[in-house]
């Protein structure tokens, strides 16, 4: 019906010349123009236009989504950034003090190996003191003991005789002392 109205109006000449004919325009044409116009107009309206309105409603939220959240992302990114660079200066701290305390732990130890070395040096200076202490005693006493046989045996060479063993010990160790 609307396909035989175009036809019925495309087919029809203007006759007079006047008022829009004059300027080469055609009344009928731009009626039929502007109902195909309205038309196309209204069915683009009432089915495409509402869905690319949606559509670029939709890309303009999903837009501003990403916007929104490349923000926080960002803002987020910053405050793990804070957060590692406090942590990072909490284990260098923690880093810090485990190895002050190693070198004090080591310091310690040093220290320690230092006054056992020191002790078990005057033990060992001490008994050996007491072990040279000891061989000089035993070296007096064979000593002693030696003077005294010699003495006994050159006293038995310059009197000729023999005195007896007890007698002689106690004779000589007598002089002995005296003499010490």
């Amino acid at each position: 019906m609307i396909e035989t109205l175009i036809t019925k109006f495309a087919s029809e000449e203007t006759g007079s010349a006047s008022g829009l004919g004059a300027l080469g325009l055609d009344f009928k044409a731009f009626i039929i123009q502007l109902i195909t116009f309205l038309l196309v107009f209204y069915i683009l309206k009432r089915f495409v236009f509402e869905k690319v309105v949606e559509l670029l409603e939709k890309r303009r939220k999903t837009i501003e989504e990403g916007i929104s959240l490349t923000t926080r992302m960002q803002a987020e990114k910053e405050k793990l950034d804070e957060e590692i660079a406090l942590a990072h200066k909490e284990v260098r701290k923690e880093a810090d003090e485990l190895i002050a305390a190693a070198q004090e732990q080591a310091t310690d130890i040093l220290k320690q190996a230092e006054e056992s070395a020191q002790s078990k040096t005057e033990r060992l200076i001490t008994e050996a003191r007491e072990k040279i202490k000891e061989e000089t005693q035993k070296a007096k006493r064979d000593l002693e003991k030696d003077v005294v046989d010699l003495v006994i045996s050159t006293t038995e060479q310059v009197t000729r005789e023999k005195l007896t063993g007890t007698k002689d010990r106690t004779l000589i160790s007598n002089t002995l002392r005296e003499q010490i």
